[in-house]
């Protein structure tokens, strides 16, 4: 897969959960952590996988989404961490 689809599907997979208010509290943050774990799962059994710096930088976001306060900064995390662990999902998947 070139960089320029692997946007591409990035975008496209992103965009709509973007679009759709969503309330960031702590149910969310723990449907992102389970998101990130099934990721997490699927990686270890994966001999060599590449996604470690995706795996990392989605664990790293949502870290950051737990310590902010205000809600403005949170909303922009939540977009961040939608990205990452579509990230994460399309590394996990493409080693199958």
């Amino acid at each position: 897969m070139t960089l320029k689809s692997l946007t591409l599907a990035i975008l496209l997979l992103a965009t709509p959960a973007l679009a759709q208010p969503m309330a960031i509290d702590r149910n969310y943050e723990a449907e992102k952590a389970a998101e990130i774990s099934t990721a997490k799962l699927q990686l270890a059994t994966q001999p060599g996988s590449t996604a470690v710096q995706e795996l990392n930088e989605a664990e790293s976001t949502l870290r950051r989404l737990k310590d902010t306060k205000a809600a403005d900064q949170r909303r922009k995390i939540a977009a961040e961490l939608e990205m990452a662990i579509t990230r994460l999902k399309i590394a996990a998947g493409a080693g199958r």
